[in-house]
C-alpha cells in the first residue's frame, strides 16, 4: 500500500491582489488629471509661447500629452507594472522639462513679477506620477528637487525681482503637492496592508485546513483499524464461526487495499446504499431484522454514504459481540430511512445495554467509528441510547443542505 502526502504552500498565486485596483485607480487619477491640468495651462502656453523656444514648447507639450493619455488609457488594462513603468517616464518627463527649461528662453528675464511659467502647473502631475511608480524616498527627494528646479526657473524666467513671491510660490507648489504625494503613498501602503493581511488569512485557512485534514485522516485510519482490523481478531479470539470470520477478514483486506487509494469513493444511488446497509446487515447479524423507506432518489455525497455504511456496521458489531445476554440470542433491527432531505438508520436490541455516559473515550467503536466518524461530516450526526437490561438504540444519519 502506498500513500501520498502532498504539502501546498502558501502563496498569493489563487488570491486576489488588493494592491491591483489601488494602482489602477493612481494610475488612472494620475492620467486623467494630467490631461485636464492641460487644459486648465492651455492659456499660459497660449500666452508665454513666443517668449519660450517653440522646440521646448512644443516638444515638451507632446511628450508631456502622450505620456498623460498612454497612462489614462492604460489604466484601464494594462500590467501593473507596465502602468508603473508608464507613470515613471511621465514623472521623467516633467524633471527633463524643468532641467532644460533655462535654455529655452532669451539670457534676459522675460517675464513679469507675477508672471509664472506655464508648465509650473503640472508640477502636482509629475510628483504625483512619481509617487505611485518610484520608492518612497525617491518619491519625496523628486518633490523637493521638483520644487527647487521651479523656483530657479521662474527666478530665471521673471528676474530676481521677483524673488519672494517665487519663493512663496514655491512653498505653495511643496505644500501642495505633497498633499497629494502622500494620498498616494497612503493609497500604495493600504493596498499592500491588504495584500499582507489576504495572504495571513490564506495562509491561516490552509494551516486550519491541513490539521482538520490530518484529524480527518486519523479518524479515518482509527475507525479503519478498529473496524476492520480489531474486529476481525476479535471474532476470531471469541471463537466466531468460520465462515463469518472469513467474510470479515474478505472484507477488512479490501477496505485496507482501498485506504491509500487517491480519490472519494465512488457515488451510490440511494437504492444502492440500502443494498449496501442490507447487505452489511446479512453479514455481520444475519439473524436481524431489516427493514426501509425509499422516498426520493437523491444522490446522497460519497463521503456521506460511506461513512453511514461503515458506522452501521460497527455498531452491528458492537451490537453481536456485546448485546446477547447469558440465556439467548439479542433481537436485532436495523431501519433505515431515505427521502430527498437526508438519511436515517436504526440499529437497535433488546440485549443487555450498557451506561451509555459512562463509556470511556478509549472506546474506539463508539467514540470513533460510529459518534467521531458520523460528526466529522457535514450534516452528520450519531446518537446512542442504551441503559443495562433494557437494550440499545444507535442513530446514524445526514441532514442535507
Amino acid at each position: 500500500m502506498t500513500t501520498k502526502t502532498v504539502t501546498v504552500a502558501p502563496s498569493a498565486a489563487g488570491m486576489v491582489s488588493a494592491s491591483v485596483p489601488v494602482a489602477r485607480a493612481l494610475a488612472r487619477a494620475v492620467g486623467v488629471g494630467g490631461i485636464v491640468f492641460a487644459a486648465l495651462a492651455l492659456i499660459g502656453f497660449h500666452a508665454q509661447f513666443s517668449r519660450i523656444a517653440p522646440v521646448w514648447n512644443l516638444g515638451f507639450a507632446a511628450a508631456y500629452l502622450i505620456a498623460t493619455v498612454t497612462l489614462a488609457i492604460g489604466s484601464w488594462s494594462a500590467d501593473v507594472r507596465v502602468l508603473r513603468i508608464m507613470a515613471a517616464v511621465l514623472a521623467g518627463i516633467y524633471l527633463l522639462g524643468l532641467l532644460t527649461f533655462a535654455v529655452a528662453i532669451p539670457r534676459e528675464p522675460i517675464g513679469g513679477r507675477d508672471d509664472v511659467p506655464w508648465f509650473t502647473a503640472l508640477m502636482v502631475i509629475g510628483t504625483s506620477a512619481a509617487a505611485v511608480s518610484l520608492p518612497t524616498a525617491v518619491a519625496w527627494s523628486y518633490l523637493l528637487v521638483c520644487g527647487a528646479l521651479i523656483t530657479i526657473d521662474r527666478l530665471i524666467y521673471s528676474g530676481n525681482g521677483a524673488a519672494v513671491p517665487t519663493l512663496q510660490n514655491a512653498l505653495f507648489e511643496l505644500f501642495f503637492c505633497g498633499v497629494f504625494v502622500a494620498l498616494a503613498m497612503a493609497s500604495r501602503r493600504l493596498g499592500h496592508l491588504l495584500d499582507a493581511a489576504g495572504l495571513a488569512a490564506e495562509t491561516e485557512t490552509r494551516r486550519n485546513a491541513a490539521q482538520s485534514a490530518r484529524r480527518r485522516e486519523r479518524r479515518r485510519f482509527d475507525a479503519l483499524m478498529h473496524d476492520n482490523v480489531l474486529s476481525v481478531l476479535l471474532a476470531s479470539a471469541v471463537g466466531g464461526g468460520g465462515g463469518v470470520v472469513a467474510d470479515q477478514a474478505s472484507r477488512a483486506l479490501r477496505q485496507i487495499e482501498r485506504y491509500g487509494l487517491d480519490g472519494d469513493p465512488e457515488p451510490v444511488t440511494a437504492a444502492q446504499l440500502v443494498w449496501e446497509l442490507q447487505s452489511i446487515t446479512t453479514d455481520i447479524a444475519p439473524q436481524a431484522e431489516f427493514r426501509y423507506e425509499l422516498q426520493g432518489e437523491r444522490l446522497p455525497p460519497s463521503d456521506i454514504t460511506a461513512a453511514i455504511t461503515e458506522a452501521t456496521a460497527e455498531a452491528l458489531r458492537n451490537s453481536v459481540f456485546h448485546a446477547d445476554p447469558p440465556d439467548r440470542d439479542a433481537a436485532r433491527a436495523v431501519f433505515v430511512h431515505l427521502d430527498d432531505g437526508g438519511i436515517a438508520v436504526l440499529v437497535l436490541d433488546d440485549g443487555v445495554g450498557f451506561d451509555a455516559k459512562g463509556v470511556p473515550t478509549s472506546r474506539l467503536g463508539i467514540s470513533v467509528s460510529i459518534v467521531g466518524r458520523m460528526h466529522a461530516l457535514p450534516g452528520g450526526y450519531a446518537a446512542i441510547e442504551s441503559q443495562p437490561g433494557r437494550g440499545t438504540t444507535v442513530r446514524i444519519g445526514w441532514i442535507g443542505p
